[in-house]
Formats: C-alpha cells, structure tokens, sequence
C-alpha cells in the first residue's frame, strides 16, 4: 500500500507540477522554522524521484503579510495565508489570485466579538477606550466591528477623510497590526520591536514578531491591561485559557455582555476565515501542492505522525502557515471570482468601508427613478442587495433619465420600446433585455438565461363594458386615456388605427396631431394642452402638477390609464377609453380596490376595443389588440455596459436566492403602482448587450418609429479598386485592407495542424456571391436601410406579415436563386475532399454550400430552397410554390427596391395588397420558407448533433461570421471549454474575439485560396 501510495502521488507531481519550486512566505522566526519543518519532513517522506519532479518547498522570509504580498507580486516568493481582509486587498489590488480558502469544524466563516474584563462597559460606550484588534482590515479585528459601530451611529465618518483618521479620534488608543501608516494612534499600544531598518521593524507589523499581532495577540493586548476591548475572531476564545478566563465577557449587540462561550448569539457579525493566495500563473502547481501536503500532513493524513500541519504549538506559537483550528483546505476551481469566494455580503461591506482594492466610486451604480413610488422600491432594492452599491437618482421623466445618463449623472435605467429607440439614436446601448416568458431555464453551462427568443408585450385599447357605443371607428370628440407620452401602447400604436372615421381624411402622421384631432379631451402625461384636463396630478410625498410625465401623476403608466378609465372617485375626471398594455391588465384591475382607488370592479366590467371595429372579452387579447410592443430593454453608456451587467446578475442571484424575501424586484404592488422600475411581467433579464437596439425592437417595430420627419441619410459603400471579387457584388463586401502575409502564414500554420477541422459559416462568406449580409458596417441591411429580418412570432401571428413577406420573396427569388458558389464555397469543398474539412456548419440559408458540393453539412438555421408546412410538416422545393405563385397571381405586378439578404426585395406595402398566397396541397396549412426566423430557436436535436460533430474535431475555424447570434456562439463556447484551437476569419470585431488564439481580418475568398490543407 504505501508503493501505491508513493506511485499516486509521483504521479500528481510529474504530471501536473513539472519541477516548479513552491516558496511560501513567512512572516515570523517561528513561522519560518514550521515552514522548515515541513520542507525537511516532505523530502523524507517522499521518494528522491517525486521530490526532484517538482522541487523542494522553500521558506522566504517576510518582515509581514504586506512585504508576503509584495514578494508573490514580485516573484520573490509564491503563497502565503492571509486574512480574508488581505485576500479581497491582494486580489483586487495587486492582481493575485485566491486558490484556498481554511475551513473550520464549524464552516468556513469566522464570528467578530469584542471581549472584555471591564463589567462595566458595553457596546454603545466604546469611544475613548484603549482598542486591541487583530489586524487593519482585517475580518474580525476591523471590518465587521468598524461596520456594525458605523450602522449603529456609535462611530461617524464624514467620508471626506479616510476612515483609520474618525478611527483613531474615536478611539483613545489602539494597537491595529498593519496600520502604522495609518495614523499613529492606530499603533499606541503596540509592542514590537522599532526600528528604522524594514526588514527588523516589527513594531505595529502583521508578523507574529509584533506581541499584538491576529486574534490571540489582541488577547494578549487585552489580558496584559494594555487595552480595554479586544476584537479577535471566535475561533481564538477555543485557546484563550487560564485561571483568569472566567473575568473576560463578550460585549453583545443590545447592550448586554455574556460569558465567553455564547459567541454564537453575541457577536458582532459573521465574515470569511482565512484563504491562500498566489500569483496567476502559478495557480494550478499551487493547487496540486496544497492538496498534497494536506493529504499527507492534514487532520487525517496519512504521514500526520511526522508532521502536523494545522498544530503550531511546537514551535512555540499560534496558527502559522495557518489557523491551528483548521479543520481542512478547500481547494477552489479555477473560475470562482473573489466575490464567490469571499461572499457577497462581505465584498459589499469591504466596498463601504473604503477597503484597499474596493473602489467604491468604481462600484456603486447610479439608478434613475422618476417618481416617489420608484424612488423608495429602489431604495428597498438597495437594501436587498448585497452586490455593489445602488444609488438612486431621482429624475423628471424616462426622456430627463436618458438626458441624465448622457451627462454622466445617472447610470443605467429600463426603457420601453419607443424609448429605446431614442436612447439608441442618442448613442445608448443595451445592457439586459426584461423577459416575459414563462419561466427563465438558464442556458447549459451558465447560471442565466440566454437566448435570441425575446416574447413581446401587447397593446390593447380598454373600453367599459357599459359604454356600448364606443368602438374603434368611432372614438371622435371621446375622452382618451393614455400610459404617457412616447409610451408605446399608449402613443406609438393607436394612432395606426382608425380611430375615428370622421377625422380620418387627413391622415397626419404625428400621433400627437391625431389624439388631437380625434378627442374631446384627454389624459396623455408629458403632453399639453386637451390631451392634459383629463390628468389628475399627485398629492401628499407625491405632490406634483397635472399631466406630469412620472408616476407621481395618477393616470401614469398601465395602473394610471386605467384608473383614469374608471375615474375618480368624484366622478370628474374620467375616459371613455383608455389605451395600455395587456400583460398586467387583470392584476390592476384586482388592484383597483387594494390600492385604495375604487372598489367593486372586475374584469367582466371591462371590453377591449379591436381594430375592425369589434369589442371583445379581456381574455381575447391575442386577436383583438394594437400591435405587438419589443420588450423593455435597460441601457447605458458603452463604458458602464460590464458594470452595470455585472451589477444586474448579481443583484439577480442574490434576489433568486431568497424567494421569501419581502422585496421582489419584479412587483409594484406594495407601492401602491404597477411596472416600477421594471415591468411586472418580468420573470429575468437576459444578456442582450451583443446586440443592438435595432435588432432588440425588431424590423416591424422599427419601422413604425419612422415618422416622416426623421430622414436617415445612408453611407455610401466604400469600394476597393483591385479585388479578387467580381465588381458586381463588391456592394454587399464591407471595406478592409488587404490580409497582411504574416497573418496568411499564422492561418496556414493553424489549417496545417488542425487533422478535423470544424468550420462555421456566416454571412461574409456569401457577400462575395453578391448576397448581403445584415451587420457589416456601411453595406450590410442594418446600415443600408432601416428594414429588419421577418421575425418569427410576426409571421405565425400575422397574415398580413405572410403575405408581404412571400410578395417580397416571391419578387426577388429568381436572382437570389441565381447565386453561384464563390471561391470560398469551393475551396472549403476541396479541404473536405483532401480530409482536412471534418464538418461544416453554416448559419446562412442560400443553399451555396451544397451548389458547391459539401457532403458534411448542417444548414444550422435552415434553407430558403425549402418550404415547410407549419399543419402537417410537409416539405417540397421553393421552385414548386415559385409556379404556384405565378398561378395565383397572373396580373401581379410591383417594382422591386434593393435586395435582402434572406431572399427578399423592398416593395412598398401598398403594392402588397393584392398578393395571393397558397395554402399547402395537402392540408391547406401555413406555408414557411424551412428557415429559422430571427426569434425563433434551432431544434435540439440538430444542436445536439453538431455538438457531437464538434467532440470528433480537434480545431475551429470560422469564416465571415460575427457570431452575435447565440444559435452559433454557443459551439465557440463549447469548443473553448473543451481547449480546441480556435481561429477566426472576418472583416470586422466578432463576439468570440477572446476565445480566438488568431483572428484574420480580410475577405474569405481571397484568404481561402491561398491556405492550403496540407
């Protein structure tokens, strides 16, 4: 047994360390005589043979753990023990990395208690008392005690000066190892030997040579009368002994003191015991060393009897290298960030107190609110949480919070649809999309949702079942009532429809013109004039006047429309209509009567209006509304994006994490609004920072923001004069110099290595074919127009939305059909013919691959040469229902705008009209191109099957892809996880950049063509 003993561990260290030195920093004489011991013992248990595979452990002596800190930092020594304090300092500040932490026979964590002898003293009646702490910045000696005298107001700190100044006046002297650069009464009563040589001062030190040092030192502090109170952790009272122990009393929160033993309810919080550090690079030899001599020397190691890891008393101290109460080393993976490690409840109170290494400016997120009832949710959110800090800003209206984002006063905040697309015009950009599925299932390998699948809201228009004769088409001279002005349910889409018969022949295209027109008078808050006597203002803390565009007027918002509907309770001001949103419609009505508004209506008191002129039951809103609304998107400056994503997550784990807390983030109730801060609907948020506005609104929404006095000028696309691509598709290729010959023979050098090669295929890849793309700067659709890609969830529901869409590629098939292979194509079909190629799997839908030949081929989203059937899945060819369109539409005919690159042209919709489209021959279902449409997701079964091509490759290549769609970054994610070799070919930043060891900037054809798959 102990050959195979020996032979298991040879093995951890030949395969895993390769002859690395371990030099651990000590900070004391006894210290360094442990860590000696502990060298001498590992080369007499281990065989000369494992011993000269990884070195010998060596001990580097440090005058404290600051100089430790500064040696690892420097390459002078390798890890040390520190306090969690320390760790967060260390990592944070110097860039070291946590790879340990010590767990205790309790857990991992640590109790602050201030003891005492005095029987007269309390917690309250600290100032002026002589202090004893373990260490400055410390968990138990500093942190958790200096926070709880800050919460309860016993200590006041101005902020303008650091904290250790209000520290040392406040109290009359200390010793606080660590702070002598502080202020000098930090270190009054400490005992270490002075001198002006560094490495032989050890007067106020973190070293065991300074008398006061960690927990039992303080202790000492204490017992020795040099001080009044001690705060050390509790682990140090399992070794305070003596005759006079029964003296000593803990000093609990209320007031009280209790005997030493009741720790565990008098204390003045809980913090992270102590954990190892080391420098990046050296982490996972660190790791392996750890495990090692905690399964030789540890509580149950099997050479225990020669060495004794977590037990110092032989060397006549306490807790060297670490605490002697240890029960175990937890060996942390690689990914856990300090946060994890340490705990979010202690890196938000490090971050209060100013802690080295915890910026407080550079955490704290400034959120705006624009009403009374916002300002104290988040301020409730605020004391939820315990991420960075939240600070919340007060603001006017969404419009004034965007204003206030781009001056730097505020942050972030949640913007509905119309007003992202302000926000996006004024240079904001998405952080988190709000979800309003079902349920938020996270996606494989990550803790949240992520997915392209953004659900919609609904806007409806909301009459009350007693009033009869009002329908759309007959609203004129009415009363309206609408969320606020620029709302999308209650501003953008009603004036879409016609409203009133009588007022519809001049058609303006201003909505505000419309309402102005068509209604007697109304409720629109942010507007003026008619559309404000309707309005009722704020009272009491949310006093405001009539009409103001914040929740502090009553009829803001979803909840304020319809309480404008029902009318107050005097009986004046009233609507006859109220336009809004669907998704918390019956909950609001419920709420009437809880709020306190009105009492006794139900959801039957109430009809929707529908576009044709019908009234229908509430239930019926999927048939009868105005249209489909993006959801709400929140947005920032491009600087702030990974902060405040970061702050979002967090804040969403912490929240998840407690269900049965008071505070929900996604509820209004209690505040007595709906949709503050967020939509109540929200079940998540998903990470949608890839991605721009245009692409979160989508093509439908979009377009319908185009009023005519917004006039987008479009770039005129650059053009190379020489180039291997035709002249006549040069239109769809984004500018860029031509490929560097350095980076040609990094790419040949990668293609060669590579023995299964697995590509993936975009868009840039079939530009050169003269079909364009949808992202690249100034050619690509985004650039050129503002039309956007047919959306999923429009086409199922929409058939209108089918027929322009099968008009528009009815008109445009016989030149996309017509497209050839380009060099690219062909060359990527020669490497599969050689056996370089082992998959290939393209995002696009123009069949080109397969014109070239390709065998091994996944269409990842589909192919436009195909036509499903949605009722009984039937497949036949496009060029089949092409004939059968040009049956059904003999006299058709319409002028056809530019190309798109998914096969259809740009028509007009008036030409649309007349359009016939065919059911399927077999069951007279919906017919749709087998293409996945944006929002729709590709079918498990085919991810699963390219996952599994990707577990047979040994190498990525991608090719003309910018990867912004998670259909295809998720393989990019899974080969970096599996350490394949990743390389990228494309003109233009990609959302796998940082996975890529060789990015080539340049077009695919020329690049292809000269790799050979050798």
């Amino acid at each position: 047994m102990r050959g195979l003993y020996a032979i298991l561990v040879f093995f951890i260290f030949v395969c895993c360390t390769r002859a690395k030195k371990m030099r651990w920093c000590t900070v004391s004489d006894p210290e360094q005589r442990k860590c000696a011991e502990l060298a001498k013992t590992l080369v007499a248990v281990l065989p000369p043979a494992v011993v000269a595979a990884y070195g010998r452990l060596s001990c580097i002596r440090a005058s404290s753990t600051t100089d430790c800190i500064d040696r690892i930092r420097g390459n002078r020594a390798d890890i040390v023990t520190l306090d969690a304090g320390e760790v967060y300092s260390a990592v944070k500040q110097f860039g070291l990395v946590v790879v340990a932490k010590e767990i205790y026979s309790d857990g991992g964590c640590i109790l602050s208690v201030a003891v005492v002898r005095n029987s007269t003293l309390d917690i309250r009646s600290l100032q002026g008392l002589r202090t004893c702490h373990s260490g400055v910045r410390w968990t138990a000696g500093w942190s958790l005690p200096l926070g709880f005298l800050l919460s309860r107001n016993y200590l006041s700190w101005s902020k303008e000066q650091p904290l250790s100044q209000d520290v040392s006046t406040f109290f009359s002297a200390s010793c606080i190892p660590g702070a002598a650069a502080m202020a000098p009464p930090l270190c009054a009563l400490c005992q270490g030997q002075k001198s002006y040589i560094r490495q032989k001062n050890y007067h106020c030190e973190t070293s065991h040579s300074e008398p006061f040092y960690n927990s039992q030192g303080a202790l000492r502090c204490l017992r020795s009368g040099a001080g009044d109170v001690a705060f050390v952790d509790h682990l140090a009272l399992e070794n305070f002994e003596g005759g006079d122990r029964d003296e000593f009393r803990l000093l609990c929160t209320n007031g009280t003191q209790a005997p030493l033993s009741h720790y565990r309810s008098c204390n003045l919080g809980r913090g992270p015991g102590g954990g190892m550090v080391t420098r990046f690079n050296i982490r996972k030899v660190a790791r392996k060393f750890l495990n090692t001599v905690q399964m030789l020397f540890g509580q149950r190691g099997r050479e225990r009897q020669r060495f004794q890891l977590f037990n110092s008393s032989s060397f006549g101290e306490n807790d060297l290298l670490f605490k002697d109460v240890t029960d175990k080393l937890a060996v942390l993976p690689d990914d856990m960030d300090v946060s994890q490690v340490l705990g979010l409840d202690y890196v938000a109170l490090l971050k209060g107190l100013g802690h080295e290494g915890a910026s407080l400016e550079d955490s704290v997120v400034r959120w705006c609110c624009i009403s009374h009832a916002e300002q104290k949710k988040c301020e409730q959110w605020a004391l939820s949480i315990k991420s960075d800090p939240l600070v919340c800003v007060k603001a006017a209206s969404i419009r004034d919070c965007i204003e206030k984002i781009k001056r730097d006063e505020v942050d972030a905040v949640s913007l509905d649809a119309t007003h992202s697309f302000i926000a996006g015009k004024c240079g904001l950009v998405p952080v988190v999309t709000e979800y309003y599925g079902r349920e938020c299932v996270p996606a494989e390998g990550s803790t949240h949702l992520e997915t392209d699948v953004l659900p919609s809201a609904v806007g409806v228009a909301v009459a009350k079942r007693s009033s009869r004769n009002i329908f759309i088409g007959n609203l004129g001279g009415r009363r309206s009532c609408h969320g606020h002005m620029y709302s999308p349910a209650g501003w953008l889409l009603p004036y879409r429809h016609t409203l009133s018969l009588e007022h519809n022949s001049s058609s303006p295209c201003d909505p505000d013109q419309v309402y102005n027109q068509v209604f007697w008078k109304g409720c629109l808050p942010g507007s003026q004039g008619n559309l404000c006597k309707v309005c009722m203002g704020g009272t009491g803390e949310a006093a405001t006047k009539r009409c103001a565009d914040n929740h502090n007027e009553r009829y803001y918002g979803n909840m304020g429309a319809l309480r404008c509907l029902v009318g107050d309770p005097s009986g004046k001001s009233y609507g006859d209509v109220a336009f809004l949103e669907q998704h918390n419609l019956q909950a609001n009505i419920l709420n009437l009567g809880s709020t306190g508004w009105a009492d006794g209506w139900t959801s039957s008191d109430f009809e929707l209006l529908c576009g044709d002129g019908r009234r229908a039951s509430l239930s019926e809103w999927e048939s009868c509304n105005l249209g489909v609304i993006p959801p709400n998107t929140i947005m920032t400056r491009p600087v702030l994006t990974a902060r405040v994503y970061d702050f979002l997550m967090k804040s969403q784990e912490t929240l998840a994490a407690n269900p049965n807390a008071e505070f929900k983030l996604f509820e209004s109730l209690q505040y007595g609004e709906s949709d503050l801060l967020f939509k109540d609907a929200t079940q998540c948020f998903v990470h949608t920072s890839h991605m721009d506005y245009r692409s979160i609104l989508g093509d439908e929404f979009y377009n319908r923001m185009r009023l005519p006095r917004r006039i987008l000028t479009l770039p005129t696309p650059p053009v190379r004069s020489a180039s291997s691509v035709p002249a006549g598709v040069l239109t769809f290729v984004p500018a860029c110099s031509t490929t560097d010959a350095h980076s040609l023979e990094l790419l040949q050098d990668f293609v060669s290595r590579a023995r299964r090669l697995f590509v993936i295929t975009g868009a840039g890849l079939s530009t050169e074919s003269g079909i364009p793309d949808y992202r690249s700067e100034g050619v690509g659709l985004y650039a050129r127009t503002d039309r956007r890609p047919m959306q999923h969830a429009e086409f199922i529901r929409s058939a209108k939305s089918r027929q322009r869409y099968w008009a528009r590629n009815f008109l445009g098939w016989p030149q996309f059909s017509s497209h050839q292979p380009n060099s690219a194509h062909k060359t990527l079909r020669r490497w599969e013919e050689r056996g370089k190629l082992h998959w290939l799997v393209t995002q696009n839908v123009d069949a080109l691959h397969s014109k070239a030949g390709q065998k091994g081929l996944t269409e990842l989203h589909g192919c436009t040469h195909r036509v499903m059937c949605l009722g009984c899945g039937a497949i036949s060819a496009r060029e089949e229902l092409q004939a059968r369109f040009v049956a059904l539409n003999p006299e058709w005919r319409a002028q056809a705008g530019g190309v798109a690159p998914d096969g259809d042209v740009f028509i007009e919709d008036e030409q649309v009209q007349t359009f016939r489209v065919p059911s399927c021959e077999n069951c007279g279902g919906i017919l749709k191109p087998e293409v996945t449409f944006f929002g729709d997701t590709v079918n498990r079964a085919t991810v699963q099957f390219v996952h599994d091509r990707l577990s047979e490759s040994d190498a990525v290549l991608v090719v003309g892809s910018s990867l912004q769609v998670y259909s295809g970054y998720r393989f990019l994610m899974a080969a970096s996880d599996r350490k394949m070799p990743v390389a990228i070919l494309n003109i233009g930043p990609t959302r796998a950049d940082h996975l890529a060891e060789l990015k080539v900037s340049g077009r695919c054809g020329e690049v292809l063509s000269v790799i050979q798959p050798l």
